[in-house]
């Protein structure tokens, strides 16, 4: 996996390591990513860390390639055919279920309306399109300055569904690797699942920076890797229920989740 390519990057939703479509598609540029595993531009910001570090890293690789243009992750030549916003090409992208979401996200001012879109499919590929503009999304609210609590549903709606094991399919695997499916599917299930956690990880962040007690749970992905760290998916499931969720549960439950819900709608 090339990680400074458009394929890590949370403005893709569509792909994320070895699951996906072939395709990938923008948000940022709204443009169908034609070779994601080969282009990048100045926005890119890595689905593989946690948000702080990938913010440090973008800063470099902002200085690196341009804001405002797709191009080549070895060359920063931009090639017309990498990337398309073509009317035709878009509407292929959204005849596939989460692609559509994906698009509405990119297109339409409504970015909570397509992520709760997203919630309501239950497949990985809509896992990682919720993920990755997930945290775009809880970024931007952070960077305008808005409470942590905009990012409150994708917190309740991430943790619900956090220990299950995601089921791929066959057509879920954009590529194949050197190793057995079975266990290709294993990794990648995996990684479906700590990506999760990253997200959950952004917004315990965002609330610690403003003392809310959810923060004192800050680490999340790096604890998952020091409890798990043989990328077992049974093991990594068996420690979120005995140990993540009851944890997250104490700094945040239904009732305090509805609370402040409702003061965030007030605003």
């Amino acid at each position: 996996m090339k990680l400074h390519s458009c394929q890590n990057c949370w403005f893709n939703g569509l792909q994320y390591g070895a699951v996906g479509l072939s395709f990938g598609y923008c948000a940022r540029h709204r443009k169908v990513l034609n070779l994601p595993d080969e282009t990048t531009c100045g926005q890119h910001i890595r689905k593989d860390l946690s948000s702080k570090r990938a913010e440090e890293v973008a800063v470099y690789h902002s200085k690196a390639y341009a804001d405002d243009k797709i191009v080549r992750l070895t060359t920063g030549l931009e090639v017309a055919s990498d990337a398309s916003a073509a009317a035709r090409d878009v509407n292929i992208i959204r005849s596939d279920i989460v692609g559509e979401s994906v698009v509405d996200y990119g297109y339409l001012d409504s970015k909570i309306e397509s992520l709760a879109q997203l919630r309501g499919i239950r497949s990985a590929r809509s896992d990682i399109a919720l993920t990755s503009l997930g945290r775009a999304y809880v970024q931007n609210c952070a960077r305008r300055g808005g409470r942590w609590t905009s990012g409150i549903h994708l917190f309740w709606w991430t943790k619900k569904r956090l220990a299950e094991v995601p089921q791929l399919r066959v057509e879920d695997i954009r590529y194949a690797g050197h190793i057995q499916l079975s266990r290709q599917t294993d990794l990648a299930a995996w990684s479906v699942m700590m990506f999760k956690l990253y997200l959950l990880d952004d917004i315990v962040s965002y609330a610690g920076i403003q003392n809310d007690v959810l923060g004192r749970e800050s680490g999340i992905a790096n604890s998952a890797a020091i409890a798990v760290p043989t990328f077992n998916v049974r093991k990594l499931s068996a420690w979120i229920s005995r140990e993540l969720l009851p944890a997250l549960e104490a700094r945040l439950d239904y009732e305090r989740y509805s609370e402040l819900s409702r003061e965030l709608h007030q605003e």
